[in-house]
Formats: structure tokens, C-alpha cells, sequence
């Protein structure tokens, strides 16, 4: 169902969840996601808000956060299309290197159970990371 027509619905039901995937770099800066960042952090301003002018409804709206998420073809199509000015090439080279060596990722399975989470218990919070290094993002140090 599309945005626009499944509100009135909600409303009217007073009840649905809404749920936007964005992504946990939008609570920690991150080297050459500047972009990418403010584009998903746009989105969560937008749900938060959404999620105020829901309440009265009874319907409620949700963020899912993901980390970097390797298992998905994600990272790698993204990579094939960021231009890199030379003055930023050995920094890039650094972050897709660590990139690489890090352990600690989201799974897509991490994603699917926070979206379920978030759609079938009225008790969770509004934003919910996914993945192991997206909870160490979103967790306070």
C-alpha cells in the first residue's frame, strides 16, 4: 500500500505501523558518507516527526537503523559509483580498508527482525539499531 493511500486507512482504524529503513551512520559521523548521511538523516526528521502527528491516531511510526552490511550487494554498488577527488583518495583508501577488515556488520536478518520488532510490539522505541556494529553506533560510549 502507498504512503499517501494507507494514512487515511490508519487513521481511520487507528491503528498501523509506519516503518522507514534509513541507517545508523545518521547518530555518528562517518568519512566520505556525508551525502549518504544527510539524505537518511532527512528521513528520520521526517518520521519523528510524522510519528507526533500520528500519536493522537494511534498509529505509530518507526525507524529501523542498519549497520554496514556486507552480505548485501549495498556496499559494493555504492562504492562503484562514489567519485573520489584525489585530494581524498588516501583517506578513502584508509575507510575502505578498515571497511573491509571489520568484523562486526549487520546481517539482513538483523534488519528483518527489527522490522518485525518494531511492527509487532507497541513497546518498542521509536528508532531501533539493527546489526551488532549498529547498536555499538547508536549505544552510548
Amino acid at each position: 500500500m502507498a504512503f499517501a493511500e494507507g494514512l487515511p486507512q490508519f487513521r481511520e482504524r487507528r491503528s498501523g505501523v509506519i516503518i522507514n529503513v534509513t541507517s545508523a551512520v545518521t547518530v555518528k559521523p562517518l568519512h566520505l558518507l556525508s551525502v549518504y548521511t544527510a539524505s537518511k538523516a532527512a528521513v528520520n526528521a521526517f518520521t519523528e516527526s510524522l510519528a507526533l502527528e500520528l500519536e493522537p491516531f494511534d498509529v505509530r511510526a518507526h525507524l529501523v537503523l542498519p549497520g554496514r552490511a556486507p552480505e548485501t550487494s549495498f556496499g559494493e554498488s555504492a562504492r562503484s559509483r562514489i567519485l573520489i577527488p584525489e585530494p581524498y583518495a588516501p583517506l578513502a583508501q584508509s575507510v575502505f580498508v578498515a571497511w573491509q577488515q571489520s568484523t562486526t556488520v549487520t546481517r539482513g536478518l538483523d534488519v528483518a527482525e527489527a522490522v518485525w520488532r518494531v511492527a509487532n510490539d507497541p513497546s518498542c522505541p521509536m528508532s531501533l539499531a539493527a546489526g551488532a556494529d549498529a547498536v555499538a553506533l547508536t549505544s552510548p560510549a
